[in-house]
Order: C-alpha cells, then sequence, then structure tokens
C-alpha cells in the first residue's frame, strides 16, 4: 500500500508490515536514512535491563558478512556518518551521505540491523565497554541527576529503568538473551524505515524491499501497563561542589492534542536564555550557571521537568524562585509579547531544522511513531499560532499542583535539609 501526501513525502507498508516513509529533496546533494526499531528500555524485563541498548551496540562488531572492523572501514570510506542510539521506545540506526552512496549505506545499515552475530567475545567486552559507560555517567552529577529523576519518577516501572541497564542486569546478559530478543523485536511489524534527501523514490523502496522483503512479520508489540508518577523527595547525599537538582510533575503524551501549549508553556518558563528560570536565576542573581527546563514526551504520557545546578549556599533561593516562576504561570496570563516572542523562538527553531535531512527524516519517524501519520511543518506552525495565554495558564494550573512534584537532588545535603526547603 503507497500513500503520497501533498508533501511530497511517500509512505508505502511493505507485505510484511514493514512501514518506509521517504522524503525526496532534489535541492540536497546528502541523504539521511534510519532504520527505527520500537524496541527501547521500557520493553525489557527488570531482569534484562539494558539489553537494547547492548544490542544496539553488538550490531556494530561483526556479520555474516562483515568483520567490525570493514564495517568502520566501510563507514569511513563513504565520508558520511553512520551511527545509532537507544531510547525508552525504541532504537535507532541510521546514517547520512551522499546521494550517490545511499545504496552502499542502505546495504550496510540492513546488514548490521538483520544479520549481526552476536559474537560471545564481543558480548563480553561491550558489556566492559556499558560498564565504562554506566561509571562515566555516574562520575558526572550533572547527567546522573536526569537517570535518576526518571527512575524516581517512575518508580519500578520500565519506564523509569536506566536505558544502559545496571551492572548486575548487564552481567547476566547471555548470548542466547541477546538472540531471543532481537529475534521477537527484529521484525517487519515492529520496524519504520525513513529517509530524506537526495533519493529516488522507486528505486528506493526497491531497495528496500530486497533487504527487508524476507523479514518476518512478527508479533504486535505488547502493550505497556499503564504509568503513574510517583511525587516525592529523593536525595543522594554526595560531597560534591554543586547541587543538582531536578523538579518534575506528570507531563503530556506525545500526541496529546494540548502539545502545542506545552511547547510554549515549556520555552517560557525554562526553553532557553530568555526564559524565565535563565534570565532570573542565572541573569539576575547569578545563582546558577545551567538552568532550563524541557518535556519529555512518549506515546502514553509524559513528565516535564526543570533542572538547576547551584552552590550549596545558593540552592534555597533557587528552589524559592522555580517555585514562585511556576505559580506565577498558574495565576497571571502571560503577556501577549512574551507569547508572541515564544512563537517565534519556536517556529524559527522549527525553520532552521528543516534545513537539515537528518532533522527531517528523524521527524518522519518520530511523526510515525507518536501520531501514525506525516504532520508538516505548517501545521505544527498553525497548532502553534492557535495557542492563548488562557490556554498556558489551564494547563499549568493541570500541571503545576502542590502535590504533584517529584523533587531528586545530588549534592552536599540531607534528605531533611531538602524537604525543609522545597516544603
Amino acid at each position: 500500500m503507497t500513500s503520497r501526501s501533498g508533501t511530497g513525502v511517500v509512505k508505502e507498508i511493505l507485505p510484511n508490515g514493514l512501514r518506509v516513509i521517504i522524503e525526496p529533496l532534489r535541492e540536497f546533494s546528502s541523504v539521511s536514512m534510519g532504520i527505527w526499531v520500537l524496541a527501547g528500555s521500557r520493553d525489557e524485563e527488570a531482569s534484562q535491563s539494558g539489553i537494547s541498548h547492548l544490542i544496539e551496540h553488538l550490531t556494530f562488531k561483526g556479520t555474516s558478512r562483515r568483520t567490525a572492523k570493514q564495517i568502520a572501514l566501510e563507514t569511513d570510506s563513504m565520508g558520511g556518518s553512520l551511527n545509532a542510539f537507544t531510547s525508552k521506545e525504541f532504537t535507532s540506526f541510521y546514517a547520512r551521505v551522499l546521494g550517490e552512496n545511499l545504496s552502499q549505506s542502505m546495504d550496510l545499515l540492513s546488514d548490521i540491523t538483520l544479520h549481526s552475530q552476536f559474537d560471545a567475545q564481543e558480548l563480553s567486552k561491550e558489556k566492559d565497554v556499558i560498564l565504562q559507560e554506566i561509571s562515566m555517567v555516574e562520575d558526572t552529577p550533572d547527567d546522573l541527576i536526569h537517570d535518576l529523576h526518571c527512575q524516581e519518577f517512575w518508580a519500578d516501572q520500565s519506564l523509569g529503568r536506566p536505558i544502559l541497564g545496571t551492572p548486575d542486569s548487564l552481567m547476566s546478559l547471555t548470548r542466547e538473551h541477546v538472540l531471543d530478543f532481537h529475534a521477537n523485536r527484529y521484525s517487519a511489524g515492529q520496524m519504520i524505515i525513513t529517509a530524506s534527501g537526495a533519493l529516488e523514490p522507486d528505486r528506493f523502496l526497491r531497495e528496500v524491499e530486497d533487504a527487508f522483503g524476507d523479514l518476518e512479520k512478527g508479533d504486535q508489540q505488547v502493550p505497556w501497563e499503564p504509568t503513574r508518577a510517583t511525587p516525592g523527595v529523593c536525595v543522594k547525599n554526595r560531597p560534591i561542589e554543586q547541587v543538582h537538582t531536578c523538579i518534575g510533575c506528570q507531563g503530556l503524551a506525545a500526541d496529546d492534542k494540548r502539545r502545542y501549549v506545552m511547547y510554549l508553556l515549556n520555552t517560557i518558563l525554562g526553553g532557553g536564555m530568555s526564559s524565565r528560570l535563565f534570565q532570573k536565576i542565572r541573569e539576575e542573581y547569578g545563582l546558577a550557571y545551567s538552568v532550563f527546563s524541557y518535556h519529555s514526551a512518549y506515546q502514553d504520557t509524559g513528565v516535564h521537568t526543570v533542572y538547576c545546578g547551584t552552590s550549596i549556599d545558593g540552592f534555597p533561593k533557587s528552589m524559592e524562585i522555580i517555585r514562585e516562576e511556576t505559580q506565577r504561570l498558574t495565576a497571571e496570563r502571560v503577556l501577549d509579547v512574551e507569547l508572541a516572542t515564544c512563537k517565534r523562538q519556536l517556529k524559527g527553531n522549527l525553520l532552521l531544522g528543516l534545513e537539515s535531512t537528518s532533522n527531517r527524516m528523524n521527524q518522519l519517524a518520530k511523526n510515525e511513531i507518536f501520531s501514525g501519520r506525516h504532520v508538516t511543518p505548517e501545521e505544527i506552525g498553525e497548532g502553534i499560532e492557535a495557542v492563548t495565554a488562557d490556554d498556558i495558564r489551564d494547563l499549568s494550573s493541570m500541571l503545576f499542583q502542590k502535590d504533584a512534584f517529584a523533587v531528586t537532588v545530588i549534592g552536599p545535603v540531607s534528605e531533611a535539609e531538602v524537604h525543609e526547603i522545597v516544603g
């Protein structure tokens, strides 16, 4: 089944259920393509936490046709980039190359995704590599705080498990575990292929069918259990210089109709250098080098988070300002001039992103994963423009309720001190 939008985006579903979404752009000389597997850390059993990320690493360590060194040499010879990442809900293998090298990158990406050997010796080595990666995060509190906050916010739920896994779960994984997870999850029905840039649609679709047409459809994705936020305070006392804090509350799912309101709410609160938190905490009071807010959206839920890294002396005042600014969003209408500025900021970022084939390719995939359809830049722009000050106040009032926050802290403070400061 093939469908073509008025924007030039082509979507085809192969007989085995594989979805292919492409955007030919003749004005570009590069092309970006990605293979998206609907398998991430929230799809794992607790005892196998980290297996999706481990498989991502192992795919570059050799196939039946290529050694690990040959994969690296071939990647470099194309003069582009080839990489992968694992998230909570999917794993992505992607490349950005000149249009003339698209067929070669298709062959390479499909080979590592479908035909990796998962050699036992490579498995052992990659476990050690990931253990070092985990240690690196542990030694970097401004990175660790976000993982810890997620674990506490989604306590005892798959969404809260670390993408890297834990040392214990990682070391328990065997080659049989890897082979079983790969066989169950890396099926046509749970894959999406996207591409944007210098490509010819019919030729690209033929190459996809040649590489993936024989792949089994596989089982449907297992539904996730309903998520529940767990407000409260978690403190990891460490003898370090700064206090690192995340304050979060329940957010919105990625395709929620109020998502454009959320984009603007976040931009106003802490989404840039002109945001309220940045201007007040950093510029006015000089309490922090880094302060920002962000919204993490998933297919069924979300979390909105404010991060601040400050000195022990500046910690109480920073928390007071964050509390005041979230409350102000619920009590006062945003002024028209501030709202208009934030709308221009968001739309400007959107237009700049369209100049990258990688961004466009990523957006094709995320539109399909989260919305099941192509969402045009024009639709996004219209959604942003339609947001009113009352919309922002209404959503703020729903999100920023007194007992809805989870506070996670790493630094030279005790739990009692944090409770006294944050209330």
